[in-house]
């Protein structure tokens, strides 16, 4: 008996070395993701290029040790999966580029749309800077993308045991949405009300 707790032991500590070694790349992968995104809004898509190619090199290590025992580890992938799928789309619409499948970024196809889920709250800050910028012409283009998403995110109705947490991230896709075409509405009309005050004022 004690050879046999001794085999246990030693696998459950190959095991648990393991899972450190992933739970630490794990949050090197979510916090590039974050500063991969960050580089989008300031448009710096030359150290975004670099976050990326940094974060694809640290899934293949991940993705290296999950395989090893997945029944253990596939739930570790969910979240770096997801941040990256985020940021890549983020970064494809905001291009004006043709958004990658989650087969040619080889990621799990629900962390992909979860990562639609999130990135509609990136998007809706991209329209906030463009109002603060009085940039109106490309918010309707964001807008439409983000209405685009929120119904295809709809459409996935699948029990929650199998899309896990996709529900609550379409409700909240949706609060979003129309709180942003209310802001956009509010500085359309702050804008028509401003043309009209200068006007006046010409005449004057």
């Amino acid at each position: 008996m004690k050879e046999n707790f001794s085999k246990v032991t030693n696998a459950l500590n190959e095991l648990d070395e393991d899972r450190e070694h992933i739970l630490k790349i794990s949050r090197e992968i979510i916090r590039d993701c974050s500063v991969a995104i960050k580089t989008i809004h300031r448009q710096e898509l030359n150290e975004y290029q670099k976050r990326i190619k940094n974060i694809e090199e640290s899934l293949k290590n991940l993705k290296a040790l999950v395989n090893k025992n997945p029944g253990y580890f596939y739930k570790y992938l969910k979240t770096p999966e997801q941040e990256y799928a985020e940021a890549i789309i983020l970064h494809s619409i905001t291009t004006e580029q043709d958004i990658p499948t989650h087969l040619s970024l080889n990621i799990d196809p629900l962390h992909y749309v979860l990562g639609f889920g999130d990135v509609i709250g990136e998007l809706r800050r991209f329209i906030l800077d463009m109002i603060r910028e009085s940039n109106i012409e490309g918010i309707n283009k964001i807008l439409e993308k983000m209405d685009e998403i929120y119904s295809h995110l709809f459409s996935l109705d699948y029990p929650s045991g199998l899309t896990k947490d996709l529900r609550h991230k379409t409700d909240n896709a949706r609060k979003l949405l129309e709180k942003t075409r209310g802001d956009i509405s509010l500085s359309v009309q702050m804008n028509t009300l401003s043309k009209l005050l200068k006007e006046k004022n010409k005449e004057t």
